[in-house]
């Protein structure tokens, strides 16, 4: 896959709506079964949400390959422009919810793994943004999502709220940090526009047992041990502890010196 980006300039913010869920990273093929197997036969026949096929997930990471995942059907994505502070509220929601898929009820409790194996994990969002020594020991990377939406007038009227398209593409284009590119998997290749994924939680995903931020390393680990050992495990073999264990001595020594900055006013020496 292949990635050619150009940026306008930046003229108001965007932001997820303060609500739970709302994010929906986790109504994309990096969680759900990627032919949308998840839904049954009879649901299949149902009306898809405003995302589907248009939005997408686009996650990318320094030394790695860019990955494209598609959303699943029932997919709502919807952006609704805030007049109050004139900033463009983002919200993603199941179109189905009281009768979604019992993957989709379970989650993040089954963490991705099959309806009969039962292994507890933080949500996707919660993870991204999780802090960086995190993602590098738990994922041996650091990365960065974006909903891609495909330039297309149609995509675009499906998904704002009480604007026209082309002045709904407008606004969008002069979000900040909005990106234009051109993606290319396989043969083809298609315009989109990239927004990134907000990592201002507020009280996003905190409402209950399952969706608990993640916190340092040592919190995440005895709240969600077999995850996380399994993922160490894959990573990092016989020597997954002795690296868990250092990676819980160098975030306690920084935060102990970014206490120490807080106190007196200058770095620790």
């Amino acid at each position: 896959m292949s990635i050619h980006c150009t940026m306008n300039k930046n003229l108001c913010d965007m932001t997820l709506a303060e609500s739970e869920c709302s994010d929906g990273m986790c109504c994309f093929t990096c969680v759900i079964p990627a032919n949308n197997g998840h839904i049954g036969f009879f649901k299949s026949m149902w009306r898809s949400g405003t995302g589907s096929p248009y939005v997408k997930l686009l996650v990318t990471s320094e030394g790695h390959k860019n990955e494209l995942y598609e959303s699943c059907k029932f997919l709502d994505f919807i952006i609704a422009r805030d007049s109050a502070n004139s900033t463009l509220k983002i919200d993603l929601r199941c179109s189905i919810y009281k009768h979604r898929p019992r993957q989709c009820r379970d989650y993040p409790d089954s963490a991705g793994e099959s309806l009969y194996q039962k292994i507890s994990g933080p949500c996707i969002f919660n993870e991204y943004t999780a802090s960086g020594a995190y993602k590098n020991l738990v994922y041996k990377r650091k990365w960065d999502a974006f909903y891609a939406i495909q330039d297309d007038r149609d995509a675009i009227r499906n998904i704002f709220v009480n604007e026209d398209a082309l002045t709904a593409r407008d606004l969008l284009l002069k979000a900040k940090d909005i990106h234009l590119a051109a993606i290319s998997a396989g043969a083809e290749e298609l315009n989109y526009i990239l927004i990134p994924l907000p990592k201002r939680t507020q009280n996003i995903l905190y409402l209950s047992e399952k969706h608990q931020p993640v916190g340092t390393i040592e919190q995440a680990y005895h709240r969600w041990q077999e995850k996380i050992q399994k993922n160490l495990q894959n990573h990092y073999g016989t020597e997954w502890e002795a690296k868990l264990n250092n990676a819980i001595e160098m975030e306690e020594k920084d935060a102990g010196k970014r206490c120490n900055e807080d106190t007196t006013g200058n770095p620790e020496c």
